[in-house]
């Protein structure tokens, strides 16, 4: 009993030391994208210039991510703090929740491989550091769910039914791919007997009630809104212009690679601690847990499958699984729960810190000597408001573009003129244009094409930066114009 008592110590010891190495981590992660002098990317982009403005509907992605960013803003102002703690306070969530998820169901030792593991998913580990947003939260929000779940069938009460369709419903609004994990979640506990019997009663309401009470203003613009919110997807997911056997076959291919690509390398751990330890390691199938996993990523898989039969889902990529298939490694040892041993726990520890290693030496090379990682952007900044300090707003027609001169100098109206083009906001004054080549001959045609009253009153090329420089050099066109009330 004493060694029982030890041993339960160490491990709870070992716990916490392993939770205050992540929150250092993370920390790490902070500094290194504070102090480095990295453009921002595409998702960082549309992030920075979306907050500008509360809304229920952002386009093509959900807002939740955009309304916390707005939060993280408000607080520490306009900088690239506020940018990478929203990130990185998301992924530490998301390794936490996962932990507490997994101690609950495979024990403390259980906890640390599974949450060490995550960083073995490049997705995880890599990208979502390198530019990721919503793929973070959605991820986030998910590991949240399962673990308000497993609470729930543990300690079933009203607030945490409640807090489960909160979550549900923010889920729904973090990115809409979440839909298939909530969907695999509900099925599997629908057909798991055990999980049947203590998740679905009367109070089952109030999850339902909850989850339409936080999704209500993003599902009412949703409604008006379909056709915008989906087309992008849509486009980038539609099947080729190809029989219906093909598209099928097709997507059904992108389907096995994308999630073969997903848990490359962890599979690879993974299959060799299983083959180290085959002689202990026995299914344990009857187990409600084991069978709830097994009927999770049936469900999913039979989701996924149904929509590629559709013939509309010709092309998968490995972060849309992401929300499904980052629970793999608790799942692997919710099925083979001899494998949770001393051992093993420190191969994977050794290998999380490798990597985790790897990722900070490498983002850090990336910021300090990526090709597309640097840009004269301070400069850039300072010389147009030098020339044109009468300017009201600022269009770009890149997004990078854009969110980078706004996050050096968030005083100016800056706009995207893609989105202006089709919305067509009021606008006075004189308005500064640049493009950075992407738009050749076309820019400053399709926003005088949206403002007819528009007048062009200086004109040329700006050339900023000296290629042999760190930040390197970089050149845009711009056309100050003069427009009346539309």
């Amino acid at each position: 009993m004493r060694d029982d008592g030890t041993r339960e110590d160490c491990d709870i010891r070992a716990g916490s030391r392993f939770l205050l190495i992540l929150a250092a981590y993370f920390l790490v992660h902070v500094v290194l994208r504070v102090t480095s002098a990295a453009v921002l990317d595409l998702d960082e982009s549309e992030a920075v210039l979306s907050f500008q403005h509360l809304q229920p509907g952002y386009g093509t992605q959900p807002p939740l991510y955009f309304w916390l960013q707005w939060l993280m803003f408000s607080v520490f102002g306009i900088n690239l703090l506020a940018l990478s703690a929203l990130k990185n306070l998301l992924l530490l969530c998301t390794y936490v929740a996962m932990f507490y998820t997994a101690r609950s169901l495979i024990g403390m030792r259980g906890a640390i491989i599974v949450a060490g593991s995550l960083v073995l998913f490049p997705q995880i580990g890599w990208e979502s550091q390198r530019d990721l947003t919503h793929s973070v939260l959605v991820t986030c929000m998910a590991a949240l769910t399962l673990w308000c779940y497993v609470g729930l069938l543990r300690h079933p009460g009203k607030m945490r039914y409640a807090l489960l369709g909160l979550l549900i419903g923010l889920g729904l609004q973090s990115k809409y791919n979440f839909a298939v994990f909530a969907l695999g979640l509900v099925a599997a506990s629908l057909l798991v007997r055990e999980h049947r019997q203590a998740v679905w009663n009367r109070n089952g309401w109030i999850t339902l009630a909850m989850l339409l009470l936080s999704f209500a203003p993003h599902g009412l613009w949703l409604l008006d809104h379909l056709d915008l919110a989906t087309s992008a997807t849509r486009a980038k997911m539609h099947g080729q212009d190809a029989p219906y056997a093909s598209n099928v076959a097709r997507g059904l291919g992108s389907m096995a690679s994308a999630t073969l690509l997903f848990v490359t390398p962890v599979w690879i751990v993974y299959g060799w601690i299983y083959w180290r330890h085959r002689s202990e390691a026995r299914a344990m199938l009857d187990h409600p847990q084991s069978r709830f996993f097994l009927c999770f990523y049936g469900a999913v898989f039979a989701c996924v499958t149904a929509l590629v039969l559709s013939g509309e889902l010709g092309s998968i990529k490995g972060r849309w699984m992401q929300p499904m298939l980052f629970l793999s490694p608790l799942a692997f040892f919710v099925i083979f729960p001899a494998l949770v041993r001393r051992t093993v726990c420190r191969h994977i520890l050794w290998t999380a810190g490798v990597f985790a290693v790897v990722i900070l030496a490498g983002l850090s090379a990336r910021a300090h000597f990526g090709k597309d990682t640097q840009a004269p952007y301070a400069e850039l900044s300072a010389q147009l408001m030098l020339r044109f300090p009468q300017a009201s707003a600022l269009v770009a027609s890149e997004l990078t573009d854009a969110a980078n001169l706004y996050m050096h100098h968030p005083a100016w109206t800056v706009m995207l003129l893609p989105t202006i083009v089709q919305s067509r906001p009021p606008i006075r004054g004189d308005v500064l244009l640049i493009d950075s080549g992407g738009h050749p001959g076309t820019w400053l045609d399709s926003f005088q094409g949206a403002y007819p009253s528009s007048v062009v009153r200086r004109r040329g090329r700006l050339d900023v930066g000296k290629p042999q420089d760190r930040q390197g050099a970089m050149a845009v066109e711009y056309a100050l114009v003069s427009v009346k009330g539309e």
